[in-house]
């Protein structure tokens, strides 16, 4: 009897322990489940030979008892991703506890390494969580992207084709008398110390359906919109015969900065925004273009000195955020020795003045729409003819960077009937001829396009 009760004692004793290790102690529960601040990781697309940036998730124990995790591990044993977790960088982790309602952080980075394919390619795997016996894991997914990278300077004449995206990391030359010609979808990428100095000739042949790209290498979408990632295109006093058709530049510190000798560019069908200085600086050169759209420049958008300006059906907008912006969205300096024009343009912004001119001779600008104070509409009286002031030219919408006309616009119908006549399409190829009368801007205003 003194046995049985000696027994009873101890089982009582062993059950107490084991009901408070149950309590404060290890989740064992084979149908608990670990979650994840995130279902799949992306990294939308990165360039082969580089690294990535870092992401992160979290993995969550809302239980009231620790976790084990049994193990941590990537799916393809030759993954390009590599792991740490909570500061420690392994390939495989065992046996990492998670504490009651308590969380760990899991960074993950892309190693890629080039494919020898000119399209992207999709890389996923499966970052698999052994908790009490049961798997669970999260998709890593990422575009894989092979480049041409160049390192040296242009000396001899070349085409660049759509196949491949070309990367510059570093402030690449077009030698004199040497022509680099871009063909319809071609993309070049610059990193953060990239840019192109043209001493010879630079020649885009984009298309409406397939344009040339000049833009950051930073794809994630952290970097979208964000000027100043790379240096931009600087054309000098020797270079001649540039010609940019159907194009974007964006994101970088400078567009376009032309220090020429009488020189001329062209430029046709292009966006160029988000640059921190001048999306356009022209100095002691001509400038022809038409159907732009010009966006958000820390300086202005379009600068001219000592030099001439043709630009017909192009809308420029300035709302600069980043910083305090002083200038004005166009600005033309000492020009009084050349004839300008301007035609069916639409030049906006947040100030009272976005267009300033030190001298109005040889100067006439038709049928636009300008953000214009009064004082300076009377200073600048005899340039207008046909011009509207002050009203909203009535984007889509600019919070979503549609700067298409809207049925309310009062730039529809109002430009001048023989500058559209002469550029017949807009930057969307939508025909200005089939009404009697063109809009201002670079959109022509369609039913369906919002």
């Amino acid at each position: 009897m003194r046995n049985i009760l000696s027994l009873l004692c101890c089982l009582s004793f062993t059950l107490v322990i084991f009901s408070c290790d149950n309590e404060d102690g290890l989740n064992t529960d084979p149908n608990f489940r670990v979650s994840f601040s995130v279902d799949t990781l992306k990294f939308d697309t990165l360039l082969t030979g580089f690294g990535s940036t870092t992401k992160q998730f979290k993995v969550y124990n809302k239980s009231s008892k620790k976790v084990n995790l049994q193990e941590i591990y990537l799916q393809d044993a030759n993954s390009p991703y590599r792991l740490n977790v909570n500061g420690t960088a392994e390939e495989r982790f065992a046996n990492v506890e998670i504490g009651a309602n308590d969380s760990l952080f899991v960074f993950v980075e892309v190693d890629l390494a080039p494919k020898d394919t000119d399209q992207a390619v999709l890389l996923e795997d499966i970052l698999v969580f052994n908790v009490n016996n049961n798997l669970q894991g999260i998709i890593l997914s990422t575009w894989s992207q092979d480049v041409v990278l160049i390192e040296e300077d242009i000396v001899n004449s070349q085409n660049w084709t759509g196949k491949r995206p070309y990367l510059i990391n570093k402030q690449v030359s077009i030698s004199e008398n040497t022509e680099l010609v871009l063909e319809e979808g071609t993309t070049v990428y610059f990193g953060k110390n990239g840019g192109l100095d043209v001493h010879g000739t630079i020649k885009a042949e984009g298309s409406f359906e397939k344009p040339v790209y000049f833009g950051s290498s930073r794809l994630e979408e952290l970097y979208k919109n964000v000027p100043g990632q790379w240096n931009g295109i600087y054309i000098h006093e020797s270079s001649k015969s540039n010609q940019l058709s159907h194009f974007i530049l964006e994101d970088g510190i400078n567009g376009i900065l032309y220090a020429g000798n009488n020189g001329e560019l062209q430029l046709e069908y292009g966006i160029i925004r988000n640059f921190t200085e001048n999306g356009i600086a022209i100095t002691n050169a001509s400038l022809h273009a038409h159907d732009l759209l010009m966006v958000n420049c820390g300086d202005e958008c379009l600068k001219v000195e000592d030099g001439e300006l043709n630009l017909f059906h192009s809308t420029l907008y300035n709302a600069w955020n980043f910083d305090i912006r002083t200038a004005p969205t166009i600005q033309l300096v000492n020009t009084s020795e050349y004839n300008s024009n301007m035609g069916n343009c639409i030049v906006w912004g947040v100030h009272s003045d976005e267009f300033v001119t030190d001298n109005t001779s040889g100067l006439k600008i038709e049928n636009t729409l300008l953000k214009l104070s009064n004082s300076l509409q009377d200073e600048y009286a005899t340039l207008f003819s046909d011009c509207i002031f002050n009203e909203n030219p009535g984007f889509v919408s600019i919070e979503e960077k549609n700067y298409a006309l809207s049925e309310t616009s009062p730039c529809i119908n109002t430009g001048k009937l023989e500058i559209g006549t002469k550029y017949p399409n807009d930057l969307l190829n939508n025909s200005r001829t089939d009404d009697s009368t063109p809009d201002m801007g670079a959109f022509e205003f369609k039913d369906n396009q919002e």
